[in-house]
């Protein structure tokens, strides 16, 4: 699906406030990766890195109104108090008019979402990274689920890339994830937190000879 398909259905107001609402997002950041998901009625993705980026921010259409979410909004400084939302990470700005789209304070969110990312560089060689290392692995296949790249031995999967953070989603030794629970590198992995997976973030410093035990570990879990 294209942005303009994602567009239709939709009345001219709300097509004019998306793509007014794409174009800033691109004055941020003119190198976004763009991206249609297609699943919950839709959502224009914005990407530091096509295949090895998390989704930096978002936007998706209503009847009403159009909503900029920022993947890790909870972390974001708002002093505008323009974020709505509760979740623990994500937040949204709903866009009702076009003047808002024209808003310094929601500017700057977009611009510290930005910031808060790794070089480029760092995300695609973390991904050539983790390839190497689980594709090394005896069975080990790779797949997209839901935009992020997985890997699966036989039907269970027990690594993926980039979950609304730089990041590296594992399923550790029950005894050993005590431990990492303890470490600020790591955060419960969004939606299967509950089934004992953890994620390590990723930035320039990351420990590489602590993913692969990780990685190995969580193989020998799946």
């Amino acid at each position: 699906m294209s942005f303009e398909q994602l567009l239709q259905g939709h009345s001219p107001t709300v097509r004019e406030l998306a793509e007014e609402a794409r174009q800033l997002v691109l004055s941020v950041h003119p190198q976004a990766h763009q991206e249609v998901e297609t699943s919950w009625g839709g959502y224009l993705l914005f990407k530091q890195v096509e295949g090895a980026g998390n989704t930096v921010c978002w936007i998706s259409l209503a009847k009403k109104h159009v909503s900029i979410g920022f993947s890790l909004g909870a972390e974001l400084a708002d002093p505008d108090g323009l974020l709505e939302g509760t979740g623990k990470r994500q937040r949204h700005v709903k866009v009702k008019q076009a003047s808002q789209l024209s808003s310094p304070g929601l500017r700057a969110l977009l611009e510290r979402a930005w910031a808060s990312q790794p070089q480029a560089e760092v995300l695609q060689d973390a991904l050539a990274r983790v390839r190497e290392i689980c594709l090394g692995l005896e069975g080990t296949r790779e797949k997209l689920s839901h935009g992020h790249p997985t890997f699966y031995t036989g039907k269970r999967s027990y690594a993926t890339y980039g979950i609304y953070a730089p990041s590296i989603a594992i399923k550790p030794d029950p005894v050993r994830a005590l431990a990492y629970a303890a470490d600020e590198r790591f955060f419960p992995t969004p939606y299967l937190a509950h089934q004992g997976w953890l994620s390590l973030r990723i930035d320039a410093h990351t420990d590489w000879g602590l993913v692969r035990q990780l990685l190995e570990e969580s193989y020998g879990q799946a």
